[in-house]
């Protein structure tokens, strides 16, 4: 199909703007040449490049790319662009944005437009010389790095002072001050973690010690600070709470010294669980940094979905099919 005049004056631009991009043409024996030949060959039309006087040669291989392999035309540009930044960088005469910006103007005269000539990043590299480029980047990427690490380090730090006060909890002057100070190391936690927790508060005359996010979803929260396991009357107590919010409501129960064999035996019988338990060993991997308290709830919700489990060993987390390496559900160990 023959082109428009608008079509051709705009490729009339592009072989002014990327005349000097690369040589026309090379040696056949040159072996690592890159010219306009090589590049047409390389991107499938090297049977439309001619000999000959460049300027016009490279308005006529545009024009017969565009007409008869409009599917190669994008790939030849980018890629002659793509070979000319070194080639014009070794010889002293970089390319600058403003080539680009002139040659992405022109082609979208033709209809097109090649993502990889609009990048941000790709045109600010072209202010600068290539070494102030590099340099620029390396001190953008070491300085991200400072900051990621900076905030790795402060996560520990606040960590290790949450565990340092939570194995410092037997030792409190009583137990009344020893379970607000567990409240706040639990708020501290959740904090840490980013699960958005919420002080204790009162619905219609009732105590409910907290709440957090996990996944969008809304989490009340229990903690009891005693020195024996819990009998099932806390468990119960704990339910019927979850029971008056939202059919969708779930909870976690934290007891410090887990609750009875009994009470975990007796407290899924005729209910469906809408919680679970977590004790203080399971606490103690978490500020101990065995596994982040997110994928250590995302873990026990599964295991409440999938088997009804509100008391479950830590050592009995990822066992089995629960293994963390286990293969995802629909996949083959097969080759």
């Amino acid at each position: 199909m023959a082109l428009s005049l608008r079509e051709s004056k705009a490729i009339a631009g592009i072989a002014d703007v990327s005349y000097d991009f690369l040589p026309w043409s090379g040696h056949a024996d040159w072996k690592g040449h890159i010219s306009f030949r090589s590049i047409s060959e390389k991107v499938g039309v090297g049977n439309l490049w001619q000999p000959g006087s460049k300027h016009p040669m490279t308005v006529a291989l545009l024009e017969t790319t565009l007409e008869k392999r409009r599917d190669c035309f994008q790939r030849l540009i980018l890629e002659v662009v793509r070979a000319a930044i070194p080639y014009r960088q070794k010889n002293g005469k970089p390319i600058g944005p403003e080539d680009i910006t002139k040659l992405n103007g022109l082609i979208l005269d033709l209809g097109f437009k090649i993502p990889d000539l609009w990048d941000p990043n790709f045109l600010a590299s072209l202010r600068l010389e290539t070494t102030d480029w590099a340099k620029s980047r390396v001190e953008q990427a070491l300085a991200e790095e400072q900051v990621r690490a900076s905030k790795q380090s402060k996560r520990s730090s606040d960590l290790a002072n949450l565990r340092t006060r939570f194995f410092g909890l037997p030792a409190m002057p009583s137990p009344q001050a020893a379970g607000l100070e567990f409240e706040r190391i639990l708020n501290g936690l959740f904090s840490l973690h980013g699960l958005d927790p919420r002080d204790p508060f009162r619905v219609i005359g009732e105590q409910i010690d907290g709440s957090f996010d996990l996944d969008h979803e809304t989490y009340l929260l229990e903690a009891k600070w005693e020195k024996e396991p819990l009998s099932e009357a806390a468990l119960l107590t704990f339910r019927g709470k979850i029971e008056g919010k939202s059919a969708y409501t779930r909870g976690v129960f934290i007891s410090l010294n887990g609750v009875t064999a009994e009470a975990a035996l007796s407290i899924t019988y005729g209910k469906r669980p809408t919680f679970f338990v977590v004790n203080g060993h399971d606490l103690s991997m978490v500020l101990g940094d065995e596994v982040g308290l997110a994928e250590y709830l995302r873990q026990r919700q599964r295991v409440l979905a999938e088997e009804g489990r509100v008391v479950l060993p830590y050592g009995e987390l990822w066992t089995g099919s629960r293994s963390r390496d286990a293969v995802p559900l629909g996949l083959s160990t097969r080759p």
